[in-house]
């Protein structure tokens, strides 16, 4: 088998083509040409080995050591939390307004609940409804006083 240069010279020359047209052999064979030219250079010019490194200096002390500051050891504990507090029962008024509020819905929807009939049925439901907002509402906070401008800290 020929290499690619040797079949590019005799077909170049072979076509009658110009010099201007190259072919991928040409290009592929004046690459390689470069490169070889480039690695001829490249070790031609790397220069001597260097002195060796020199010894290193004695270590530095850092600002800690200078200031004898002193850190405590890491402990290597793990952290344990605390058992959380319990979970706080709700007041018998908020207890109270939540039932409210479920059974007057349901009398209001399904008067029969009630052995009242129909329309005195949906007349408690609504007004036990009422109660059931009214009483978890009062236990709202109330209003600051007009005059309480203190608004803790404010950023």
């Amino acid at each position: 088998m020929t290499e690619r240069g040797e079949e590019s010279e005799s077909s170049g020359q072979g076509n009658g083509r110009g010099d201007d047209e190259l072919l991928p052999e040409d290009v592929d064979r004046r690459f390689n040409e470069l490169i070889r030219g480039l690695a001829a250079e490249r070790v031609e010019e790397e220069p001597e080995p260097a002195a060796p490194p020199p010894e290193p200096a004695p270590e530095e002390p850092t600002l800690l050591e200078l200031w004898d500051a002193e850190l405590p050891e890491d402990d290597e504990d793990e952290y344990v939390p605390p058992e959380p507090p319990p979970l706080l029962w709700p007041s018998l008024q908020a207890v109270g307004g939540i039932l409210l509020i479920i059974g007057g819905v349901a009398l209001v929807v399904n008067p029969g609940l009630a052995p009242l009939g129909a329309n005195p049925g949906r007349l408690v439901g609504f007004v036990a409804f009422l109660g059931g907002v009214w009483l978890l509402i009062s236990r709202l906070r109330p209003d600051r006083d007009a005059d309480d401008t203190d608004d803790g800290a404010v950023v």
